[in-house]
């Protein structure tokens, strides 16, 4: 895919230039054309090798959600597009997203839509930014979208920050108990076998599966690295495929402390923006389907392709959301209610806020659970090593 520079004319004469992506020359013309520009110039853009290294960097999600908030006040407070748009690329400090805005100014500048200047970028602007910015501009509320669409960012930001800072400690102890066990496998352990066979005793069972796993780490390291390196890339081509997607989303509804979490969080996120995109006045069925393009539970995806489906064919949405196991009965309730007051929007949002609490509260719960579990695992391995160790030199000086 080429980028081609242009310099058109509209319908009503108007110059116009800007950036167009297509494979060939010919293409990029075509596409013109069927937006009704009469093409005066075109050359193909060339990527030097900053641009080049600037495209393998990606655009990090908090920059796109200070973005959204900074550009949302910017229109609120009536400043135009363009100007709102051209103040926030020198204002960022990340190179990619300065480009981007860069590019999106000069296709906004040159006539095109701020959604169709978004689309060229679906890595950055998901398809669910993109479809409320559409939403806005033909509603005339684009103010008021971006601002919804800020707050929800924010949450999920903030969600996410809560479990990752929830995380870190045990995290940080797992690690050290790799740390400990790679050690005392390196350089204690070897140290100590050496000595025993030098005295020729017998040793206990303990003792010799850990000599043994001593010399696996110091003869034979490379089938260690070997296995890792295997086990890797049979983990990731299996987790890309569709079984594995699916066996990772039944097995993450599974896990013991992290499970109800994961399902909590999956909820509040296919709830928050399905509201915000029915109260954006996008049409539900297409709603549902951006939903499943946002959502990475593959368990989540199917409900809301399945419910798409029936909507389509006239059945109410409530009614799938009650018959579905996989969801909370609170959902169909609430959506139920969201049918016949003509609520939707405000009644899912509701259940958005609800489950952002529940997640909010596990979440808290999930380190006081969690030590006492760490706890246990570190002494347990703390325990082993230290009976393998001491045994052995128990029955020496028992023997003296």
């Amino acid at each position: 895919m080429a980028i081609y520079n242009y310099v058109a004319t509209d319908n009503l004469g108007v110059r116009r230039v800007g950036t167009v992506d297509a494979r060939t020359e010919e293409l990029a013309i075509s596409l013109l054309k069927n937006q009704g520009m009469f093409v005066l110039s075109l050359t193909e853009k060339k990527a030097n090798l900053f641009e080049f290294l600037i495209e393998l960097r990606g655009v990090p999600e908090n920059e796109v959600v200070n973005f959204t908030r900074q550009f949302s006040t910017m229109i609120s407070a009536g400043l135009p597009i363009s100007r709102a748009l051209e103040i926030l690329a020198e204002q960022t400090t990340n190179r990619k997203m300065r480009k981007i805005l860069g590019d999106i100014l000069r296709d906004v500048e040159g006539g095109s839509s701020l959604s169709m200047a978004m689309s060229r970028y679906p890595k950055v602007f998901k398809n669910t930014y993109q479809a409320l910015i559409r939403a806005g501009e033909s509603s005339g509320k684009l103010d008021e979208i971006l601002n919804k669409l800020a707050a929800t960012m924010e949450a999920n930001r903030e969600l996410n920050a809560k479990f990752k800072a929830a995380m870190i400690y045990p995290a940080i102890v797992f690690l050290a108990m790799i740390g400990v066990f790679v050690i005392m496998m390196v350089f204690v352990i070897p140290k100590l076998a050496t000595m025993y066979e030098s005295l020729n005793i017998e040793l206990p069972l303990m003792t010799k599966i850990m000599i043994a796993f001593s010399k696996l780490f110091t003869e034979k390291v490379y089938i260690i690295f070997g296995l890792a390196a295997g086990g890797i890339f049979g983990w990731s081509r299996f987790s890309k495929s569709d079984t594995g997607k699916s066996f990772m989303s039944y097995i993450s509804f599974k896990l013991p402390v992290f499970g109800n979490i994961n399902r909590q969080t999956d909820i509040t996120q296919m709830t928050s923006t399905l509201s915000l995109l029915i109260a954006s006045a996008v049409p539900i069925v297409e709603s549902l389907k951006i939903v499943s393009d946002v959502v990475k539970n593959r368990v989540y995806k199917e409900i809301c392709l399945e419910a798409a489906r029936r909507v389509e064919k006239g059945s109410p949405l409530s009614e799938y959301f009650k018959a579905n196991k996989n969801l909370p009965p609170l959902l169909g309730q609430m959506a139920s209610v969201g049918e016949e007051t003509g609520q939707l929007d405000q009644s899912l949002e509701k259940v958005a806020d609800y489950f952002a609490g529940e997640v909010d509260h596990a979440v808290k719960g999930m380190s006081a659970a969690l030590e006492p579990i760490i706890l246990i695992l570190l002494g347990s391995m703390v325990g082993v090593l230290i009976i393998s160790i001491i045994t052995p030199i128990y029955k020496i000086t028992a023997s003296l």
